[in-house]
């Protein structure tokens, strides 16, 4: 897998998303690998957990010293629109503060912990997820509840992909009705893995 610093990875930096390797984790190489053949015709993305930072909403950018970077809000929201030329961008949170609206993104309240909110969703958006990200909450218990709930929901060739695990090995066993797969990335921290889970349980809805 390449390491360099692609498109994908400038664009995580211009709005200042730690899923690059300049800020934090090594996401965007993978990321660039997995789905620049399918820019083109990939139609919808959804991201769990859109990200907040003090200051905001009344600020739209806001500078982090933690990271040294300018944190745009919905910054992976944008990263994701600007590199999908075709696709509708959805996010969606627990915190009403992190919801917002601009060109080909649209955000939902959701709270990734009730099935309901999940369900509702899924029916604002529609089934015809092209990427799922969950990069919510980071405990390995609501991560594989959000996957189960979810995927039956999908279309069955969705790529779904669970951020920042800490115990990638132990959520693939938990997700073993699936087919799942450790991204081969260097981590630079202890949570700085990725899974893969294709669809091929999925029902749709």
């Amino acid at each position: 897998m390449t390491t360099a610093i692609t498109p994908l990875c400038k664009l995580a930096y211009r709005y200042g998303t730690d899923k690059c390797p300049q800020l934090r984790h090594s996401y965007t190489p993978y990321y660039y690998e997995l789905l620049n053949p399918h820019k083109k015709r990939i139609k919808k993305v959804l991201e769990m957990g859109i990200g907040y930072m003090p200051g905001m909403p009344e600020k739209k950018v806001v500078y982090d010293a933690g990271l040294k970077r300018n944190y745009h809000m919905g910054a992976s929201l944008y990263m994701w629109r600007d590199f999908f030329p075709h696709a509708q961008i959805y996010g969606a949170d627990d915190k009403p503060g992190t919801l917002f609206t601009d060109d080909r993104i649209q955000t939902f309240l959701c709270d990734e912990r009730k099935e309901a909110d999940i369900i509702n969703l899924i029916a604002q958006t529609g089934p015809d997820i092209d990427v799922f990200i969950d990069d919510g909450n980071h405990n390995r218990r609501r991560q594989v509840f959000l996957a189960k709930t979810v995927l039956p929901l999908l279309k069955k060739d969705v790529i779904y992909i669970i951020e920042d695990v800490s115990s990638p090995y132990e959520l693939v066993q938990d997700l073993a009705g699936y087919q799942c797969e450790i991204a081969p990335i260097l981590p630079q921290t202890h949570d700085d893995n990725l899974v893969i889970i294709r669809n091929t349980s999925s029902q749709r809805v």
